[in-house]
């Protein structure tokens, strides 16, 4: 029997490029780049809402307290957060730090953060209104800057290239969380299923992939998990159009296709209301850079 190739960095590198590759969600996806954008523009207001409540404040606490523990975030401590949205993570971070760069390309959620950053007279914020994909760290100075580089579930470190810009830029620490198993709720995959004739697959985004590639570099990422479960009720017509709005994502939507999540929505609800039982669960990692000694002559590119 063939042992698993945990110290072959080729191996996790082809692994997590494969699902990527084959993911039926990101071969159908028909948004552009500036689609995305928009898309993050419209949930905004969602995203900072989230902050308030209380799996919101949870799921901050969490990650706060192991950043913490691992001495990860310190006082004076430089950090970059990739993917800051409305500052969930970068306001509460720069209460802590010296100072919080705050990476994010949508300008709905930069003005949140602005707004934020204002009412708490926060100085030690700056902004990029950038992608991640779109910065070169090693032209722009950026390597080796900062002694925490922060990326919680963002599509900003979504292969082995954006997680080697990650460490590079990185003089001490880097955290990345990212969803773990099944992602998807039950009504986009038996819908995803009648639309394609296809299962919907696992997220190619999974932590196990860049916990895998870490672990083949040498590193020992300290890890951990988090379950949550949730119930969502929807009036039916906002329900529709909640999964009206995932499935725009992958398709047009044809008066069929309206009509069949209609159907569905209409099958499922009870009394006018749509419930929906979400499970979940989350990885978070944190490492150091300099807790390795990375090969040279091992680039974090495609194999082949």
């Amino acid at each position: 029997m063939q042992s698993l190739p945990a110290e072959s960095s080729e191996f996790w590198i082809k692994l997590w490029q494969d699902a990527r590759r084959r993911s039926p969600v990101r071969k159908r996806r028909r948004r552009t780049e500036e689609e995305m954008i928009e898309m993050w523009n419209s949930k905004a207001k969602h995203f900072a809402g989230f902050a308030t409540k209380d799996r919101g404040k949870e799921r901050r606490q969490r990650a706060l307290s192991f950043l913490e523990e691992e001495g990860a975030l310190q006082k004076g401590f430089t950090v970059l957060d990739i993917g800051a949205g409305p500052g969930n993570f970068a306001i509460p971070m720069a209460h802590i730090a010296g100072r919080v760069t705050a990476l994010e390309p949508a300008p709905e959620m930069l003005k949140i953060l602005r707004e934020r950053t204002a009412a708490e007279r926060l100085e030690n914020i700056s902004i990029m209104q950038r992608t991640w994909q779109e910065v070169d760290v090693e032209q722009e100075g950026l390597a080796g800057q900062f002694d925490l580089v922060f990326a919680s579930m963002t599509p900003g470190v979504q292969d082995p290239e954006t997680l080697d810009k990650m460490i590079k830029s990185s003089r001490g620490y880097c955290y990345l969380s990212g969803f773990s198993g099944r992602r998807w709720d039950k009504a986009y995959r038996e819908l995803w299923q009648q639309f394609y004739g296809e299962d919907i697959g696992y997220n190619p985004g999974d932590v196990i992939y860049p916990f895998g590639l870490l672990y083949s570099m040498g590193y020992r990422p300290s890890l951990r998990f988090s379950d949550s479960q949730w119930v969502q009720e929807q009036p039916i017509e906002e329900a529709v159009e909640t999964i009206l709005k995932f499935f725009e994502n992958y398709m047009d939507i044809s008066t069929g296709a309206r009509k069949a999540i209609e159907d569905y929505v209409s099958t499922h609800a009870e009394n006018g209301v749509f419930r929906q039982e979400t499970k979940g669960c989350s990885g978070m990692m944190v490492w150091q850079v300099n807790s390795a000694a990375r090969s040279p002559k091992t680039p974090l590119t495609s194999p082949g």
